[in-house]
């Protein structure tokens, strides 16, 4: 069985497919541009979420002789208006809502339905625990349950989002600087193989920062980001070796790279 030779594109479709790599290459290049910004803005403001953690760690209740009133647990009454619990395969939800002084929050995110959620209704009245602009607790009697809505674990996941977001930015600028810099190749030649093999080593950079939170919830952000850093030469071996097994020893190899 004969192959027909593939004929190269008229001139008239070669540009069209320039004038479209050009476009989506400059908006994934700015998109990339942006990520990479909004990904070091999010580390940059680790390490204030780190003092803050520890600040909250060590708060004690406010007295009269408090000398911030910011820095100190407050406590405040509030009456239950509605519970929402909601848990399901793929979302849940736990909030409680009340009413009260104007410092406390009309709803709060109680992170689960134990110990005391559950167990609250309509009309109740509960003490709200605030640290700063927090509600970190909530109680009733002596039953209490600590809230979502506290600086605990948020380093950890602001690093981690940031690292995901830098690995999407950093992929998103090299497709698109790629395809401006290279629009007319490519337009005649296709877009290169090596795209995707790096797009699957970016999608790897992110995931890592998965695992890498995991840890940082039990140690600490530099901890965190050492096994961020030691999971990237991993996943590069993984996906050669899957590049390896794929094309086999009478594969043929790719006509061009970038």
């Amino acid at each position: 069985m004969r192959h027909r030779m593939s004929l190269p594109p008229e001139p008239g479709t070669v540009r069209r497919r320039t004038i479209w790599r050009r476009v989506w290459g400059l908006c994934a290049a700015l998109l990339g541009v942006m990520m990479l910004l909004l990904g070091a803005a999010g580390l940059a403001i680790v390490p204030s979420l780190i003092e803050d953690e520890k600040a909250f760690a060590t708060a004690t209740s406010c007295t009269t002789l408090s000398t911030s009133h910011h820095d100190c647990l407050r406590s405040f009454d509030a009456t239950v208006t509605r519970t929402v619990i909601k848990e399901e395969n793929k979302s849940s939800e736990y909030t409680l809502h009340l009413n009260g002084p104007t410092q406390v929050p009309r709803s709060i995110d109680m992170g689960a339905s134990e110990p005391l959620l559950k167990r609250l209704h309509p009309g109740d009245n509960v003490t709200v625990t605030l640290w700063r602009d927090y509600a970190t607790e909530v109680r009733q009697g002596k039953v209490s349950q600590e809230t979502a809505d506290t600086p605990k674990g948020e380093p950890v996941f602001v690093c981690a989002l940031a690292l995901a977001v830098i690995c999407g930015g950093a992929y998103s600028l090299y497709t698109g600087g790629t395809a401006l810099a290279r629009a007319r190749r490519h337009a005649v030649r296709e877009l290169p193989a090596t795209l995707v093999t790096r797009g699957k080593e970016a999608a790897g950079a992110a995931l890592c920062a998965l695992p890498a939170l995991v840890v940082g919830d039990f140690t600490s952000v530099p901890v965190m980001l050492v096994v961020w850093l030691a999971l990237l030469p991993l996943v590069r071996w993984i996906l050669k070796r899957q590049q390896q097994r794929s094309t086999g020893r009478h594969a043929r190899s790719p006509l061009h790279t970038v």
